[in-house]
């Protein structure tokens, strides 16, 4: 095991001093409050409008537009008084008056009762608590990374004939440090989508659980959370165990046979997986990876031209990006009009909070309709609608 480097960051470091810089991070902060508040808004929007689908619909009774309400993620948790425990969906959950009708429901309300693992801000608070652990996860991440974009260059040496074309410069390559990565730790641990409407879209969080829960540092007082904090037995543990998860075949399996398949990745790591509610598989993606587009020098740049559909400005540069891909081989996505992969961390909230401005009712119906094992995409009103 390599010897933690405890050693504070300072602007002068290897990594070039970003991850300090005063700019760069009021950009992630201000793009995690402003992700913040949009998901929130968002997801009680959305419950807001399907409230009043519901009772636009005509139905003949409270019980049917309960049933209706449940179909949406999340919505089981609620329990009217007057319901037999055996027809609720799940126990223990939020208690509503048998008085108060589905239009008369308190949104907000519900939404911070609910209790579930994922905030409906989407927003994973952060338990990468200092900068020595986040300095430890950039050294983790760096040392790993680089073995990588090694690995596949020594694999390209021993095969030069059938050397892989994701891997075509055949030469070693230093890979940068994540230093944008270690600015949104020290605010999120990740951000997912609570998911109402049932798109199974993955979450993006790329330190997993590594780092101190809330729960261990109750009841300690403030010297206490200090020695806690500095452990370096507790933190070697983290290091062990982050270290085992970016080398973990499940956890980078399905990247290189799955991701976009016009990028040159050089190294990276899955970040987050969305499973899809009736068959309990995955079905999107995110990834943390070092890439550009991949080009052959002899062809012709307009096989990569794909007319208005947006991409990442810098596509065509090295750097590291976040990617979102669905678990298929063709790929890479276009989701609300673009490609699903983004130059900066602040780039990819942006759009990953956007989803109510590109739902529409159709799609919405589209959406649910494949939650409840329907493949079509019919404009009927049978019973599984």
């Amino acid at each position: 095991m390599t010897e933690l480097n405890t050693t504070k960051l300072s602007s002068t470091t290897a990594m070039g001093g970003s991850y300090t810089d005063t700019n760069a991070e009021d950009t992630m902060r201000l793009a995690i409050t402003r992700f913040r508040s949009r998901m929130a808004a968002a997801n009680q929007k959305f419950l807001q409008d399907r409230i009043k689908e519901i009772e636009a619909r005509g139905l003949a009774s409270e019980e049917e537009k309960r049933r209706r309400l449940r179909h949406y993620q999340w919505m089981d948790y609620l329990e009217w008084d007057d319901e037999d425990p055996d027809r609720r969906g799940s126990h223990n959950g939020i208690q509503i008056s048998q008085q108060t009708l589905v239009n008369g429901l308190d949104v907000p309300a519900i939404l911070s009762a609910l209790p579930t693992s994922v905030p409906t801000d989407g927003v994973l608070p952060p338990l990468l608590r200092t900068e020595q652990w986040r300095q430890m996860y950039l050294d983790t991440v760096q040392r790993v990374c680089q073995r990588q974009a090694d690995a596949n260059v020594a694999e390209d040496d021993d095969n030069p004939d059938v050397a892989c074309r994701s891997h075509k410069d055949h030469r070693p390559m230093n890979i940068p440090w994540c230093d944008e990565l270690a600015l949104f730790l020290k605010y999120a641990q990740g951000v997912e989508d609570p998911d109402f409407r049932l798109s199974e879209i993955a979450p993006f969080t790329p330190a997993w659980s590594i780092g101190i829960e809330n729960e261990e540092l109750d009841g300690l007082d403030e010297e206490e959370r200090r020695d806690k904090l500095a452990n370096p037995d507790l933190l070697k543990r983290e290091q062990e165990k982050l270290q085992r998860e970016l080398e973990e075949e499940s956890t980078n399996g399905f990247l290189w046979p799955y991701i976009d398949d016009d990028l040159e990745v050089l190294a990276g790591f899955i970040t987050g997986v969305g499973y899809s509610r009736l068959y309990a598989c995955p079905s999107w993606y995110s990834a943390y990876v070092y890439c550009r587009l991949w080009t052959d020098d002899h062809e012709d740049d307009d096989k990569h031209n794909d007319g208005d559909i947006q991409d990442a400005a810098n596509i065509r540069d090295w750097g590291w990006r976040v990617v979102v891909f669905q678990a298929e081989v063709v790929n890479p996505s276009v989701v609300y009009g673009r490609k699903a992969r983004f130059d900066s961390i602040p780039e990819f909230l942006d759009w990953y909070a956007s989803w109510l401005d590109h739902l529409d009712e159709r799609e919405l119906r589209s959406l649910w309709r494949h939650s409840l094992g329907c493949e079509m995409d019919c404009e009927s009103d049978c019973e599984i609608h």
